[in-house]
């Protein structure tokens, strides 16, 4: 299958079963697009949205997976390949970050923030793109505001989605070859397990007067699907808080 605008592409989510994944997975499906959903451990949830997708037309699958897990990872492409036949995209949504201050963070939070954020992003693109090689694909890197501005959270968190940056721009020089595009979305303040677990934003201060909607991540996602002359880029959701 040619990864064209005009036909749906087979698209596997890390980290898909909650929070901006999920949402990403919602809109894909109800776009008609396959969609492999993985997740690490709620596999009652993760399956009833798999079947809720499906009464939409397209494919929709729940795939378990540690993304920290090389072995597991290749398995899941794997699975996939062989469900829907190819692979057409890659997000790399999966990640955690919770609020560590500088002078409590300490080298295991800090190793295990970057292999749960970052290696698992390499992983799975590496498992992934040789599948992309004969027609084409997108990497796809959910990425932070703060890997711009250092963030809320923790210096852990943002290393680790400035690294994801860097990885991406290595894929996109690389793969171009291949027709395979690299991106970036990066969301700030928008609804998610991460920010609810942040001090409460003022809203006021925020563009818009509001926190982003998970949902209003999906058109960056579809300008990346839809265009192959795009690769290499940040697009920044997050309602102008970080201009570049």
């Amino acid at each position: 299958m040619s990864p064209l605008a005009t036909e749906p592409k087979r698209i596997l989510i890390t980290g898909a079963g909650r929070g901006l994944g999920r949402a990403l997975a919602i809109e894909a499906a109800r776009q008609g697009h396959d969609v492999a959903i993985n997740y690490r451990f709620d596999t009652a949830a993760a399956e009833a949205l798999a079947a809720q997708l499906s009464l939409g037309g397209g494919k929709v699958i729940a795939l378990q997976a540690d993304v920290t897990d090389a072995r597991q990872v290749q398995d899941m492409v794997d699975a996939m390949v062989a469900q829907f036949g190819g692979l057409d995209c890659v997000v790399n949504n999966a990640g955690i970050g919770s609020v560590v201050d500088l002078d409590a963070l300490d080298e295991a939070t800090f190793e295990h923030v970057l292999r749960s954020n970052l290696t698992s992003a390499f992983l799975v693109s590496q498992a992934a793109w040789p599948h992309m090689k004969a027609d084409g694909g997108r990497l796809v890197f959910v990425s932070s505001g703060a890997a711009r501005s250092g963030g809320r959270l923790s210096a852990a968190y943002a290393a680790s989605k400035a690294g994801m940056e860097g990885l991406m721009h290595y894929y996109a020089t690389y793969l171009r070859a291949h027709r395979i595009t690299a991106n970036a979305i990066a969301p700030a303040m928008v609804e998610s397990d991460m920010v609810r677990g942040m001090a409460p934003a003022d809203t006021g201060s925020l563009p818009f007067g509001r926190l982003g909607r998970a949902a209003e991540l999906w058109p960056a996602l579809r300008m990346i699907l839809d265009t192959e002359y795009l690769t290499g880029q940040t697009i920044h959701v997050d309602g102008g808080r970080y201009m570049t």
